[in-house]
């Protein structure tokens, strides 16, 4: 993920989503609401079902590893036949 979250042009668009939240709850008190209280709650879920997840991670850790160099791999694929992915978002 973290991986994937790096490339120039997802960084650039995960950017551009962050900004035109922030700005659009700056812009409107009604949403500024919601959008509060939703960050609230998701930050609460994330917390218990991560707390509540762990001990199901432990166990599937040697899957989870199997899984992640699988994926790495599709994406060292993916980068060698895609090289834009690797451009800055100007060039694109």
């Amino acid at each position: 993920v973290s991986r994937v979250a790096n490339l120039a042009l997802v960084s650039c668009a995960c950017g551009a989503v962050a900004t035109a939240y922030g700005r659009t709850k700056e812009s409107h008190p009604c949403v500024r609401s919601v959008c509060s209280a939703a960050e609230k709650s998701v930050r609460t879920l994330t917390a218990a079902a991560a707390s509540g997840a762990q001990p199901l991670l432990t166990r599937l850790e040697p899957q989870i590893s199997t899984a992640n160099k699988l994926a790495c791999k599709g994406l060292d694929k993916l980068e060698e036949q895609l090289p834009i992915l690797q451009q800055p978002p100007e060039r694109v």
